[in-house]
Order: C-alpha cells, then sequence, then structure tokens
C-alpha cells in the first residue's frame, strides 16, 4: 500500500456530505443569525431526544461544559471531587478553575475509574457530618465525582451511583468521548446529575471548530446552565449570577444536527474495525487488546498497549501509518492539579499504562484495505522484534447494533 494512513482525517466524511452542508449554510448565512436562534435550538431539541434527555444545553466546548457543570451545582473552593488521573486535562482542570481539589482515584481494566477504589477511599479516608461526606484529615467537603467514559466506553455506572447516593455525592458524567454509547440501551447523557459532551472536531460527533453540549432530566440545573453559559443572564439585561460567555455558534449547531443522522451509523463501523483489530492482533503477544467491559463501546479511540512503543511507533510511520498516545502522562503528573499532599494517592495502574499506551486509526471512512494493512505491520513487527516480554491478551465480546456495517469484508 503506497498511500499513508494519517491517525485521524475529515476529508471523506465531509466529502458525503458536503453538498447538503453547503445549502443549509447558504440558507444559515441567508438567515443573519448566527448566535443563537432556530439552529441551535434545533440541534438541542434533536440532541436531547437521540439521548433520551429531558434537556439539552448547548455550549463553546467540552471544556466549558465542565466548568459549567461544577457552577451550576455551586462547587465552592476547597471542595473535593474524586475523579480519574488517566484523561485529557479538562476533566480535572476544570475542578481547579473552581479552586476545588481533584483527588485521583486509579482505573481498571477498562481504562475508566475504578469504582472498588472510590469506595475503599471514602471507607478510609471520608465521614459523614450532618448528611455530607467530609475529608477527615483536613474537613474538606467532598462534593462528587467526575466519572469519564474514557475512548467511548462508559464508566461502571452501575456500581458508582450506588457509591454516591451511599455518600450523598453528585455526578458529573464526562462523555465527551462517548457519544451513542450505552449500558443496557441506556445512552451516554443520562448517567451524571449532569453530563457532558465535545463536538471538537475530532470527536465521533464533531463539528467544523469547538462545540460542547450538556444533558440533564433536572429542569432546576437546566435553567442554571442556561443563565451560566450565557452571562448569568436570566432575561435581557437581568443577570442573576457570575457566568460567561460559553454559546455554540448557529453554524456549528446546523453541521452537528446534519452529522447526527449518521451518528450510529459512523459508531457501528468504527465498532466493525474495532472488532477486526481485536481479532487479529490479541494474537501477538506484545499487544494487549482493550475490553469491552462495561455496555455498548463506540471507540473513539481503539487503544492497545504494547512492550516498546517508540519502537513500534516508528516501525509503523516507516509504513506510513499514523498513531498517538493517549496520555502520556498522568493527571496528577501535571504540575498545577497535583493535589496537596493530605489528599496525593497513588494510581499504579494508570501510571503504568501511560508507558504501553499506543492509540490506532480508527475513523469510520477507513477502507477495509487500510485496516487490514495496520494489522499485517503489526504482525510484522512482531516478526521482527519477537517481544521477550508478553502482556496479556484478554477476549472482548461484542454485540453488533441495529445499523451495522454488514456489507463490510472485514471478517
Amino acid at each position: 500500500m503506497n498511500h499513508h494512513i494519517p491517525f485521524f482525517s475529515l476529508e471523506r466524511q465531509l466529502s458525503n456530505i458536503k453538498n447538503s452542508l453547503e445549502l443549509q449554510i447558504n440558507q444559515l448565512l441567508s438567515s443573519n443569525q448566527f448566535v443563537g436562534g432556530p439552529y441551535v435550538d434545533t440541534f438541542e431539541k434533536k440532541f436531547a431526544t437521540y439521548t433520551e434527555t429531558t434537556h439539552a444545553i448547548s455550549c463553546n466546548s467540552g471544556t466549558d461544559a465542565l466548568w459549567l457543570s461544577l457552577a451550576a451545582l455551586e462547587i465552592t473552593p476547597n471542595s473535593i471531587v474524586l475523579t480519574t488521573p488517566f484523561s485529557f486535562i479538562a476533566s480535572s482542570s476544570e475542578i481547579a478553575a473552581h479552586k476545588a481539589h481533584p483527588v485521583f482515584i486509579d482505573i481498571d481494566e477498562s481504562y475508566n475509574i475504578c469504582p472498588k477504589k472510590i469506595e475503599t477511599w471514602l471507607k478510609i479516608h471520608a465521614i459523614v457530618r450532618h448528611d455530607r461526606a467530609v475529608h477527615k484529615k483536613t474537613g474538606f467537603p467532598i462534593a462528587g465525582i467526575i466519572s469519564v467514559d474514557l475512548f467511548g466506553q462508559c464508566a461502571n455506572y452501575n456500581a458508582i451511583k450506588s457509591i454516591a447516593n451511599d455518600w450523598n455525592l453528585w455526578i458529573i458524567e464526562d462523555a465527551c468521548q462517548a457519544v451513542g454509547a450505552h449500558i443496557d440501551n441506556k445512552k451516554a447523557g443520562t448517567f451524571g446529575d449532569i453530563s457532558c459532551f465535545s463536538l471538537y472536531p475530532t470527536k465521533n460527533l464533531g463539528v467544523c471548530g469547538d462545540g460542547g453540549v450538556m444533558t440533564t432530566n433536572s429542569t432546576q440545573l437546566a435553567e442554571k446552565l442556561f443563565k451560566l453559559r450565557n452571562h448569568g443572564r436570566a432575561t435581557h439585561y437581568n443577570y442573576e449570577c457570575q457566568g460567561r460567555n460559553s454559546r455554540l455558534d448557529a453554524i456549528q449547531a446546523l453541521i452537528a444536527t446534519e452529522k447526527l443522522k449518521y451518528l450510529d451509523d459512523y459508531n457501528d463501523r468504527r465498532r466493525e474495525i474495532a472488532q477486526y483489530y481485536t481479532k487479529r492482533l490479541s494474537k501477538i503477544p506484545f499487544i494487549k487488546t482493550p475490553r469491552e467491559t462495561v455496555g455498548h463501546h463506540v471507540y473513539h479511540q481503539y487503544s492497545i498497549q504494547v512492550t516498546n512503543r517508540k519502537t513500534i511507533q516508528e516501525q509503523l510511520l516507516e509504513k506510513k501509518i499514523e498513531t498517538n498516545i493517549f496520555y502520556p502522562k498522568t493527571l496528577d503528573q501535571i504540575p498545577f492539579l497535583t493535589p496537596p499532599k493530605e489528599l496525593a494517592t497513588d494510581c499504579p495502574i494508570a501510571h503504568n499504562t501511560t508507558q504501553n499506551i499506543l492509540a490506532l486509526p480508527i475513523w469510520p471512512e477507513l477502507t477495509d484495505n487500510e485496516i487490514k494493512y495496520v494489522c499485517s505491520c503489526l504482525e510484522n513487527s512482531y516478526v521482527v522484534n519477537r517481544n521477550p516480554r508478553p502482556l496479556d491478551t484478554p477476549a472482548i465480546a461484542y454485540t453488533r447494533g441495529k445499523r451495522g456495517c454488514s456489507e463490510s469484508g472485514l471478517s
């Protein structure tokens, strides 16, 4: 194969919907409604319907969605929020932005926060005073949990919600990478008091710029979020709280509405590619393939673990195959997120994972031949390297959605 395989590309996807988008964008330009208005209203209604939630509130980005959610839940300085160390920075930086403390709980084999370790930490370090969880040593209130649906797989919300109920904690679901994922047909976006999504271009539902959405079934929280995203404004020049300017542009709402029509097909193709990757790559001793342990995974990323990662990356790049590393360090290693010593935790699984993790191309427009070429190159790497330190290769179980790509040549 002579042409290179980029880690991610939108060229093919946008070419498929270009004509429809251009027509609608021209209509939008004629309308002169660029901020808010009917295009944003339409997207919010359709997204709420898709996620099976009561309210969808759009905003400027997934990062802003997290900041706004914390504000709506009235987090206070020095509050503690339990979260994962293995994620994009925003799941913790927005806690710090509110002058609160992220406390990092290690992950499990799903790459998501481990409920058993949440429960263990609370039993050791927390007490309940006046129906509120409090940290024993510092007296800081423990406000809630930000769980991340990493790489497209939902966290274990049955266990997490049980713990949150026992300790009177709220949950923010960071579903920025998991739109369309579900557990027992209950979709990402329904598991938190508030759930957050990103519409960044590389996401499964991505626009042509920045964008974000929050979903909730609480009318009270929805009203707060609508105010907070628009300077805290209740009505015209009637400001009730400190907010920020975090509105979704109409052109991005239009693009998101159009691409939402195809989201299930995009996700089904991602799952099909993942299934083929796992079938081929799980036979290679130095590769550990991802596990689908909770619900319906939508594979925003397909991240394997390998020994000799640098060598493997270089060999693939020589074959014109791009890869990426999510994430090269844990969040507790970032100076401004490092917790005070009283709140420091050990996260050995997350730390070890950063040394081996490697993401392969999995965008839905990849051809069958391109996917097979990636696998062949990795198999050839094994022949060349004969790595002496094999990783475990767990099995993975798949369920095909109603809109699976049954005509594919992957088998």
